[in-house]
């Protein structure tokens, strides 16, 4: 049985999608939490000096991305065919461009007075025009009342998921996409897949 071990802080983050798929594909992992003192030593020890690192039978993937991809195709989320996968490529990498400048709202060199600006900003256009073009590609498939790409659950859900449920809700006063009735119903269906409905429920609590 191929072992693996997903090692992340003890926040959701950019650790919760490979979290969420390896739970919903019924597949077993170490959820590794590196305790915040001993960060700067583990830090040491990985070729980039980033999180999250999945390590496969001891050797090690690095970039987000890269491990999510390995994990979908491993566990079926990855499309039924070369042009599902590129679609699901494409969701991805458009919720990646709207990720950047909540990045921004950690950086310690960027002024309260950037970070505030740069916060109402998202509010007020970035927000809407994300979750606009992420109504419309749902629509695109089934009439948005199924998943994003064919016909059952792909990374490209599970993206979307997190995005808006642990990385929006973290930054901004949000309870959902208002006017954007398919998304909303999108993730009230993410939330009642049996396996990701449990995790939710026993994962460790943390502010991310």
């Amino acid at each position: 049985m191929t072992r693996y071990k997903l090692i992340y802080f003890n926040s959701m983050g950019r650790g919760e999608i490979p979290r969420l798929m390896f739970k919903t594909a019924g597949v077993e992992f170490e959820d590794f939490r590196i305790p915040d003192e001993e960060w700067p030593e583990f830090k040491k020890t990985i070729i980039h000096g980033m999180v999250p690192v999945l390590e496969v039978d001891g050797k090690r993937i690095i970039q987000s991305l890269a491990i999510c991809r390995y994990i979908a195709r491993e566990a079926g989320f990855y499309g039924s065919s070369n042009w599902e996968s590129t679609l699901i490529d494409s969701i991805c990498e458009t919720v990646g461009d709207y990720e950047h400048d909540i990045d921004r709202l950690w950086y310690p060199h960027e002024t309260q007075e950037t970070k505030a600006f740069l916060k109402k900003r998202y509010v007020e256009v970035k927000m809407p025009k994300i979750f606009g073009i992420l109504e419309t590609l749902l629509k695109g498939n089934n009439d948005g009342d199924g998943f994003f790409v064919g016909e059952k659950i792909s990374m490209a859900d599970f993206v979307v998921f997190v995005f808006i449920d642990v990385t929006i809700r973290t930054h901004f006063t949000f309870e959902e996409p208002t006017g954007f009735p398919k998304l909303t119903a999108h993730l009230n269906r993410m939330k009642e897949v049996p396996q990701i409905k449990e995790w939710i429920e026993v994962r460790p609590k943390t502010q991310f």
